[in-house]
């Protein structure tokens, strides 16, 4: 399987094993990332942090000294990904929401957590940076909706700015792609961990889910997801989560994912169009 980031330089390997199988992750960028090296010393790490908990993450075993290669143990199991495409029931989304809340649970407690405050001009910088693009490079649905959308986040945001959060030891790519739903939770992929607000993991996770689930009639919360995946993970999170500024990130984070939709994507791809419709359907609920 290639990587989605680098699929020409990153790849993964089942090995099969009378032992148990293994995962090869191959980086062929690795000796001037070092990407391999220090996944390796992260997961030996944070691996007895995990043993006693319900959630999981994968085993290290061995990484390759010129830095290219990392070998764990192999996880049974879908990812949190192909678990809400294959069955987006919401009986499921509340399963896939628990999980995801339980591996952050032990995530974010992996070490010292600081109160610091919420500072949301990182995401307008974004968006203007991204409204600002010309040509079939523009958001698809044109630069004076981005400007509207651009200033009414700009109003919602004001009133968390410098809100107490937690800066925790956060995954950092924490899409429903990186966790596996198996016996236990387990996580994936930990290149890019480091400090920060820890409801940024959040974030991502719920969002990679909501935003595969088909369209329905389902009435979406405050924060633009399905009620069963929305409850599950908030009474299943165990670290201070403020409710108003998770809602103003995840409008920050379905704005984004807006304005990344570009005229040339939105005319190339159906899986675009589907995707700008529910993302707008989210918004328009959210302003």
């Amino acid at each position: 399987m290639n990587s989605t980031v680098n699929p020409e330089a990153r790849s993964v390997f089942r090995l099969h094993h009378t032992d148990g199988d293994l995962a090869l992750k191959l980086d062929l960028d690795g000796a001037e990332t070092q990407r391999p090296r220090q996944e390796f010393e992260t997961l030996t790490r944070l691996i007895p942090v995990f043993t006693e908990t319900v959630a999981r993450i994968v085993e290290p075993i061995w990484y390759d000294p010129e830095t290219i290669g990392l070998l764990t143990r192999f996880v049974s199991g879908p990812t949190a990904l192909r678990a809400v495409t294959d069955d987006p029931s919401a009986e499921n989304l509340a399963l896939l929401g628990t999980n995801g809340a339980q591996f952050l649970n032990t995530l974010h407690a992996a070490d010292l957590v600081e109160e610091i405050g919420y500072w949301p001009e990182w995401v307008l910088k974004r968006l203007t940076s991204l409204a600002s693009k010309t040509g079939q490079r523009m958001p698809q649905i044109g630069t004076q909706a981005c400007n509207q959308l651009i200033e009414r986040f700009r109003q919602i945001s004001h009133a968390q700015r410098g809100a107490a959060c937690l800066k925790t030891l956060a995954h950092g790519d924490f899409h429903g792609g990186n966790l596996i739903i198996g016996e236990a939770p387990t996580g994936l992929d930990m290149t890019e961990m480091r400090y920060k607000l820890g409801l940024y993991d959040a974030v991502d996770y719920l969002s990679s889910l909501e935003i595969l689930r088909p369209d329905a009639k389902t009435e979406l919360t405050d924060l633009g997801l399905h009620p069963a995946l929305d409850q599950a993970f908030v009474e299943t999170y165990s670290h201070d989560l403020p409710r108003e500024v998770l809602r103003c990130a995840m409008l920050g984070k379905w704005l984004i994912l807006t304005f990344k939709i570009t005229k040339a994507r939105h005319a190339a791809s159906s899986f675009q169009r589907a995707k700008l419709k529910r993302l707008l359907a989210r918004i328009a609920h959210m302003t």
